[in-house]
């Protein structure tokens, strides 16, 4: 498993950035930064103008690439808390080379229905393979 890094300032632009957009777009959002010094900040959304709208979280983790110096890997975990039913899912792992890059992919999962399939470990690697 990949070294966790801790969170920049930088970092924390592209999440602030993020949280505007999604309170733009009318969404309810907010993020966690408790465990940023341990490499893990937490994105949440949530459509208030829907009825039962899920809560959904992107866990975000910062890795070190162990090919590369000064080079990070960024993985997603998508998770979320059903509306109706309150009932807490896991989904699939995201991953990509840059945390912009990583929150849109993540997006576009969410959009289709929380498709991926990736491992967390799968995707924590995954910079591997590319």
């Amino acid at each position: 498993m990949p070294r966790y890094l801790a969170w920049t300032d930088p970092d924390m632009g592209n999440i602030e950035r993020a949280l505007k957009r999604y309170r733009t777009m009318g969404l309810e959002a907010s993020f966690d930064t408790q465990r940023a010094a341990e490499g893990v900040v937490t994105l949440s959304q949530v459509d208030p103008r829907s009825a039962d709208a899920p809560i959904v979280t992107f866990e975000i983790h910062k890795f070190e690439r162990s090919d590369k110096q000064n080079r990070h890997h960024w993985v997603v975990q998508l998770q979320s808390i059903g509306g109706r039913d309150n009932v807490q899912k896991q989904h699939g792992c995201i991953s990509a080379g840059a945390l912009v890059f990583a929150i849109a992919k993540a997006e576009e999962d969410m959009r289709n229905n929380f498709a991926s399939n990736a491992s967390f470990d799968m995707a924590a690697n995954a910079y591997w393979l590319k």
